[in-house]
């Protein structure tokens, strides 16, 4: 099992950016009727979604989050140490967008930058990776971006996946502190085999951009795209996370010896709420420790579980101590389970993104 122990690093603020367009499930054109659309929207649990203009990217809505945050927080650009980027729908094969964001913003140039192409589990696992780096005292402040323009990489004429994701950016603040007794914990797992489940055929170097890669084809009637749109497998992501999730949470439970009646909130990532209903039920989690925040937002890949922190706990993360599990899972497929506490955050916001 791959289990984690990190300390003297702690979450101390978040902000979420998502753009103010919002796109109802109720009125897709790809739905041939209302029942339809009604149909998927109770079988989800989504309603609608936030949606980009074209032309603006995931690193867009960043660079204004982490104006905010940095606001609030009332921290200085060139005190940030790293900046760590979780994104699939990055700017640019290359370079890095956490180099350009780097720039942007004006952090220093000794800052340490890095993107990781990480789908649904992306925040556990940045997480991880930014805490791992401040664990040892010499980095003292971080940024941990997740963020995801889905709007842009997936057919707007297929009815797969059109009602379900949404566009989104967050950034949390991580920060050294010796005298923070209280670890962050993680189990993590992946299982390649399944790597077509939610994948994007066309567009990297084992098959790169063709000319029929870019043609629209029906596929069967309400699913039309291209061989450059992500695919989503619905059944096989649906067997995977009604299994494996609720597992390595559970497995997560015995090894750290976890008290569950003692947990304040289960963040999931905001998959379909169909799905994280059975892993909240296996939990044995009540409803109100497991908020949901998909039926205005969508799925939003790695920006889900801090989109849901912010967007429904805004207050309590602000003025109190909360014992807190969390589960990403998804492409890959992938997923990682954490146990971590958040007190008196200095600053948690929601906010749109100003075109």
């Amino acid at each position: 099992m791959a289990f984690l122990t990190i300390n003297n690093v702690k979450i101390v603020g978040m902000v979420a950016c998502v753009p103010p367009t919002i796109e109802e499930n109720i009125f897709l054109p790809v739905f041939n009727e209302v029942a339809e659309a009604e149909k998927v929207i109770a079988s989800t649990g989504i309603e609608r979604k936030r949606v980009v203009k074209p032309g603006t990217t995931a690193s867009d809505l960043t660079y204004q989050a982490i104006n905010r945050l940095l606001k609030e927080m009332e921290w200085r650009e060139d005190s940030i140490d790293s900046l760590i980027y979780v994104c699939t729908s990055r700017d640019y094969i290359a370079p890095i967008t956490s180099a350009i964001l780097q720039d942007r913003l004006g952090f220093r140039k000794d800052c340490y930058c890095l993107d990781l192409p990480l789908g649904c589990s992306g925040w556990v696992y940045g997480i991880s990776n930014l805490a791992s780096l401040l664990s040892h005292g010499q980095l003292k402040r971080g940024l941990l971006v997740c963020a995801e323009t889905n709007s842009l990489n997936r057919s707007p004429k297929d009815k797969t996946v059109k009602p379900l994701f949404g566009d989104a950016a967050t950034v949390t603040a991580l920060e050294y502190d010796a005298s923070w007794d209280k670890s962050f914990q993680f189990n993590f797992g992946v299982d390649g085999s399944g790597y077509r489940a939610v994948w994007t055929e066309y567009g990297g170097t084992r098959n790169p951009i063709t000319l029929d890669s870019i043609k629209e084809k029906e596929i069967e009637p309400g699913i039309i795209r291209r061989g450059i749109d992500m695919v989503v497998h619905g059944m096989d992501v649906f067997s995977f996370a009604i299994k494996v999730p609720p597992r390595s949470l559970m497995e997560l439970v015995e090894h750290f010896n976890i008290d569950v009646e003692k947990i304040d909130y289960l963040f999931l990532h905001q998959a379909n709420k169909y799905i994280d209903e059975r892993i909240r039920k296996k939990m044995g989690m009540p409803e109100e420790k497991v908020p949901y925040c998909l039926q205005d937002y969508g799925n939003t890949n790695s920006a889900s579980i801090p989109l849901t922190m912010v967007a429904c706990k805004a207050n309590e993360l602000k003025n109190g101590s909360y014992d807190c599990l969390g589960c990403g899972f998804g492409v890959g497929l992938a997923w990682a389970s954490i146990h971590y506490h958040m007190e008196n955050l200095k600053a948690v916001v929601m906010m749109d993104y100003e075109y």
